[in-house]
C-alpha cells in the first residue's frame, strides 16, 4: 500500500517537474546566459573605449612635452650658443646670455613635475648647460645611444623606459638643434620621471570600477607605472606573461577575457605604443562586470527550488487522495475474497474513482450472480482508463507546446519591433559615419550583434513552430546534391568527399525538411573539422536491399565532442560556438522524429565525430 502511493506521488511529481520546473529553468538559464553576453560585450567596447582614452592622453603628454623642448630649441640665445661651438662661458656667450640659458632651462623645467632635468648637449657627447648641478651624472650608456639615434634620425626622439640607478622609471626626450647652414650643433635632453608624468596620467580609474586599472609594461615585460595591486619594488623584479602582456608585446592589439598577473579573470584590453616602446593594457576583473546580473542567477535557483517545493507538496497531497479510496478498496476486496460480500465503499466524488468505487459496490451486490459480466466490465474500465490516461498525456503534450510556442512567438514579436528600430538607426548613422574613422569599428560591431540576434530570433521561432509534413517520394542522391550546392560558400577551404555505396531505393518523407537536416548535419561537420580538415558522407543501403532504408553517415576529424557534452547535444540552446544559437540540432531530431526516422551521434575526443541518419 505505502509503495503504491510513493509510486503514484513520484509520477505526479515528475509530470509537476516536467511540465513546470524544467521550461522555467531553462528560460531562466537563457535569460542569464543572454545578459552575461550583453554584458561581455558592452564591456569589450567600453574597455577599449577607456584603452584609447588613455592612449591618446599620452599622446596629448607627448606633444606637450615636446612643444616645451621644441621651444628651447628654437630660442635664439640657445641656438647662437651652440653654433658658437662652446659652452656659455666661451666667447661668445656673454654672461647674459648664460644667465638668460639658466633662466629658460629652470623656467621649462617648472612646467610640470614630469622633468627630472633639462640639458643641452653637444654632437659629441659634453654637456653644455643644465638645471642639476652634477649634470656628469647622467652620462650614461642610455645617454649616448640616444644622442647617437638622434644623429641618426635628425627629428626628436623618446627613448624606451628603463631604470636609472636609483631604480625609478625615467624617459629621455632629445630633440634637435640646428645651426643656419642645417646641421645639428647640438641636442636637448628632457628626462622625464615616471612618477611625475606617467603615473598620474594612467592613475584615474574612472569608469573602471573597483578593480580594473590601466599601466605600461616595457619590452621587458616589467610594469613600469604605478600597479594597482602590487609595489613598484614587487613590478621591477619580476616579468610578467600574461595573455595580454604577451599579445602587446608581439604587437597585436585586441580585447580578450583572460588572467591577470595577479592571476584573477579579467576582460582587458591591449595595445603596443610603438612611440613609447611599451604596451597599454587596460583591465577589469570579470566577476565584477557581471555584478549586475548576479541577481537572476539566484532568482532562478530560488525559484526553481520554490516551484519544486510546491511540485512535491502537490503531489503528495493529490496522491494521497487518490491512494486512500483504492486502499480502501483494496482491503474491501481482501475481506470479499474471504467470503465477506457485504463489503461497501463509500467516495461521494463525481471523478473516475466515483465511479469505480460505484462499479465496486454495484460488483459487490450483485457479485453472486453477476461474476462473469464483472469481470467484462473490469476489462473495458481498464481499456478506456488507460486511453484515457493516454489521450490526457496527449493533450497535456499539445498544450504545453502550443503554449510555448505562443510565448516564443509572442516574446519573438515584441523583440523583433525595437530590434529592427535600433538597426535602422544604426544604419541611418553609418551612412553619415566616415568608413576610415575610429567609430566605424564599434557601429561595425553592433551591426554584427544586431545580426546575430535577428538569426537568433528566427531559430527560436522556427523552433517553437509545430513541424508539418508533406511527405513524397523522393530520391537521396537529388537532395544531398541541392544541399552540397547551398554549401559550397561555407567550405572555407574543408576538403568534402561523398560516397555513395551502391543503388539506393526512394524515400518518403518531406524532401524540403531532409535537405534543412542534410545542411545542418554538414554544416556543424565543416565548422568542426575547421578550413583544413576533411569531411566524408556515406550513404548506403541499411538491411538486405534497402529493406531498413537508407543510413547516411556524416564524419568529420575535427576535436570530438566531449562525454559530457554528448549528453546535452540535442538539448535546445546548447552550443559550443561563439556565435551559435544552440537549435540546431534540435530542430534536426525533431524533423527525424516527426517523420518516423532515426538520428544518432557517437564521438570521440581528439578523433573527430560520425552523425548517422536512418532515413
Amino acid at each position: 500500500m505505502f509503495r503504491f502511493r510513493e509510486k503514484i506521488s513520484r509520477r505526479f511529481f515528475a509530470a509537476f517537474f516536467i511540465v513546470a520546473v524544467i521550461p522555467i529553468s531553462i528560460m531562466g538559464i537563457g535569460l542569464y546566459r543572454a545578459a552575461e553576453q550583453t554584458l561581455i560585450d558592452s564591456a569589450y567596447m567600453h574597455i577599449r573605449t577607456v584603452a584609447q582614452d588613455d592612449a591618446n592622453r599620452l599622446d596629448t603628454w607627448y606633444a606637450e612635452r615636446l612643444d616645451d623642448i621644441k621651444v628651447l630649441s628654437g630660442l635664439s640665445a640657445i641656438r647662437d650658443m651652440c653654433s658658437a661651438g662652446g659652452t656659455p662661458g666661451s666667447k661668445g656667450a656673454s654672461a647674459v646670455k648664460t644667465a638668460s640659458i639658466d633662466d629658460s632651462l629652470a623656467l621649462t623645467r617648472g612646467k610640470s613635475p614630469a622633468y627630472q632635468s633639462i640639458h643641452i648637449i653637444s654632437p659629441s657627447g659634453e654637456i653644455i648647460a643644465s638645471t642639476e648641478a652634477n649634470s656628469e651624472m647622467i652620462v650614461t650608456n642610455r645617454y649616448l645611444e640616444d644622442l647617437k639615434n638622434l644623429k641618426n634620425a635628425d627629428h626628436p626622439i623618446l627613448s624606451p623606459l628603463h631604470q636609472h640607478s636609483n631604480r625609478a622609471w625615467y624617459i629621455h626626450l632629445m630633440v634637435p638643434i640646428y645651426s643656419e647652414d642645417g646641421a645639428m650643433s647640438a641636442a636637448i635632453m628632457a628626462i622625464l620621471d615616471v612618477l611625475g608624468t606617467l603615473d598620474p596620467l594612467l592613475a584615474d580609474r574612472t569608469g573602471l570600477g573597483n578593480t580594473g586599472e590601466a599601466y605600461l609594461v616595457n619590452g621587458e615585460g616589467k610594469i613600469v607605472t604605478q600597479s594597482r595591486y602590487l609595489s613598484r619594488e614587487e613590478t621591477a623584479k619580476h616579468r610578467f606573461e600574461t595573455l595580454g602582456i604577451v599579445s602587446a608585446l608581439d604587437r597585436k592589439e585586441g580585447v580578450s577575457i583572460y588572467r591577470n598577473y595577479m592571476g584573477r579573470e579579467v576582460v582587458g584590453s591591449y595595445v603596443w605604443l610603438a612611440r613609447y616602446h611599451s604596451a597599454l593594457l587596460v583591465e577589469m576583473e570579470r566577476d565584477e562586470i557581471l555584478a549586475p546580473i548576479k541577481g537572476i542567477r539566484t532568482a532562478v535557483l530560488t525559484t526553481a527550488a520554490l516551484v519544486s517545493l510546491i511540485c512535491i507538496l502537490a503531489s503528495f497531497l493529490l496522491s494521497r487522495q487518490i491512494s486512500r479510496p483504492i486502499s480502501e478498496m483494496a482491503k474491501a476486496s481482501r475481506k470479499m475474497a474471504d467470503g465477506s460480500l457485504d463489503q461497501r465503499i463509500s467516495y461521494s466524488r463525481q471523478d473516475e474513482i466515483g465511479t469505480l468505487s460505484q462499479s465496486f459496490n454495484s460488483m459487490a451486490e450483485d457479485l453472486s450472480a453477476l461474476i462473469d459480466s464483472l469481470k467484462q466490465k473490469e476489462i473495458s474500465l481498464q481499456k478506456a482508463y488507460d486511453e484515457l490516461m493516454q489521450t490526457q498525456g496527449q493533450l497535456v503534450q499539445s498544450e504545453k507546446m502550443a503554449a510555448i510556442g505562443e510565448l516564443v512567438a509572442g516574446v519573438v514579436h515584441e523583440m523583433r519591433n525595437p530590434l529592427s528600430s535600433v538597426k535602422l538607426n544604426f544604419q541611418i548613422i553609418g551612412r553619415s559615419m566616415d568608413r576610415a574613422g575610429p567609430l566605424h569599428e564599434h557601429y561595425s560591431i553592433g551591426l554584427e550583434q544586431i545580426a546575430q540576434l535577428e538569426k537568433m530570433l528566427s531559430s527560436l521561432l522556427d523552433y517553437s513552430k509545430p513541424i508539418s509534413i508533406e511527405k513524397t517520394s523522393f530520391r537521396i542522391e537529388t537532395v544531398m546534391a541541392e544541399s552540397m550546392q547551398l554549401l559550397q560558400s561555407c567550405a572555407q577551404g574543408c576538403s568534402i568527399e561523398v560516397k555513395t555505396d551502391g543503388a539506393l531505393p526512394h524515400v518518403m518523407g518531406d524532401p524540403e525538411q531532409i535537405r534543412q537536416v542534410l545542411v545542418n548535419v554538414i554544416k556543424n561537420a565543416i565548422e568542426s573539422a575547421g578550413p583544413h580538415g576533411n569531411v566524408e558522407i556515406r550513404i548506403k543501403a541499411a538491411g538486405k536491399d534497402g529493406a531498413e532504408g537508407i543510413l547516411i553517415e556524416v564524419s568529420d576529424n575535427g576535436p570530438g565532442i566531449s562525454r559530457q557534452d554528448m549528453k546535452r547535444v540535442f538539448q535546445p540552446f546548447f552550443t559550443t560556438k561563439e556565435k551559435g544559437t544552440g537549435l540546431g540540432l534540435s530542430i534536426v531530431k525533431k524533423i527525424m522524429e516527426a517523420h518516423g526516422f532515426g538520428i544518432s551521434i557517437s564521438s570521440e575526443e581528439g578523433a573527430g565525430t560520425v552523425v548517422s541518419l536512418r532515413l
